[in-house]
């Protein structure tokens, strides 16, 4: 019983660890501000220069399957 409360405590604190772990800079571009709209792509297509009407001012690749453009 007691192995049992330790697997499922670690797994418990285990999981809030990693919740903690996200990314967080992709936000810390001068150029990326409030009314920023984001468009998520595949890193291998381009970003399109205008989208609903407003211009890309920038672009990150964040993961090898998870490209952001940003848009205002």
């Amino acid at each position: 019983m007691t192995l049992m409360i330790k697997r499922i405590f670690i797994t418990l604190v285990s999981a809030l660890v990693l919740t903690g772990c996200n990314q967080n800079s992709y936000m810390s571009s001068t150029k990326v501000s409030k009314g920023t709209s984001v468009l998520i792509v595949m890193p291998e297509q381009k970003c399109l220069k205008k989208n609903n009407g407003r211009k890309l001012i920038d672009e990150k690749i964040l993961h090898p399957a998870h490209k952001e453009c940003y848009y205002k």
